[in-house]
């Protein structure tokens, strides 16, 4: 076996490196053989190791290479390393390169962290079987079905909504007629709150939505409604949402809430 405390690189084994290790701050470059060659090379084994360089815990001597040398390791398993490759120094002997995967193991948690973001994100989003409305100025008309006596609705230019409460009624079990898809059932929209309702009815268990209004403004009610299906017989575990506006011209998104409940359609 080659002196430990000084070995030499010899001629690559039948000329099978393929690639190149190099330290810049001890200006020492040698070739090596990667690890899959040296499968090819050893199928059943019968090499051995003799040190390694690149990363190590204790010297144990230098890697000779024409007039450079580079500090030799002995055998070691490293934490956050792999052996790319080895350097023949013998007949059948070798120095392993280790190399450094810190950096690509704390890449790949910052991709994973990244992914989990966007993962929420979409979730978020998604969750009920389509986006939250996405608005621009205005956010949409008043709902055809909003009730309060007579004449159109006056909308302030603008509405201080800061610091005020966002009022919703809760809703008990709502008994809806099975097999059509209008429907009678009262959405109200307290006067008191500073901003619009649009209110949309999903399943719980597959997020598909059932129905979705336009407007509400604040002291309104809706009474009457058409399901995007007609519903069968049965119980239903569903979550009706409030997505809020402004009550003015600028109808800007504000909280929104969400109350789950159940469809009894019979």
């Amino acid at each position: 076996m080659a002196d430990i405390q000084k070995i030499t690189v010899q001629a690559v084994f039948n000329g099978a490196a393929q690639n190149l290790y190099r330290n810049r701050k001890t200006k020492f470059s040698v070739a090596y053989i990667t690890g899959s060659k040296m499968k090819s090379l050893y199928p059943a084994g019968g090499f051995s190791v003799v040190g390694q360089i690149g990363r190590g815990r204790e010297e144990a001597g230098t890697l000779q290479s024409g007039d450079s040398s580079e500090p030799l390791y002995k055998v070691t398993k490293m934490p956050h390393s792999r052996v790319a490759g080895y350097v023949q120094v013998g007949e059948h002997e070798f120095v392993a390169v280790v190399r450094d995967t810190l950096l690509f193991w704390l890449l790949g948690i910052l991709l994973f962290a990244l992914l989990c973001v966007l993962l929420g994100f979409l979730l978020r989003n998604f969750a009920f079987g389509g986006e939250e409305p996405q608005t621009t100025t205005p956010a949409g008309v008043i709902d055809a079905n909003a009730e309060l006596g007579e004449g159109e609705v006056s909308v302030p230019e603008k509405t201080e909504t800061k610091g005020k409460s966002i009022k919703v009624n809760g809703i008990p079990t709502m008994n809806l007629k099975a097999g059509q898809r209008e429907q009678n059932y009262v959405f109200s929209n307290p006067e008191e709150n500073p901003c619009y309702f649009k209110i949309e009815i999903a399943l719980r268990d597959t997020g598909e939505v059932l129905y979705t209004s336009d407007l509400l403004p604040p002291g309104y009610s809706i009474s009457k409604f058409s399901l995007n299906r007609a519903l069968d017989a049965g119980t239903y575990n569903v979550v009706v949402h409030f997505y809020c506006f402004s009550f003015d011209k600028e109808q800007r998104p504000l909280n929104n809430m969400e109350i789950k409940t159940q469809i009894t359609a019979s």
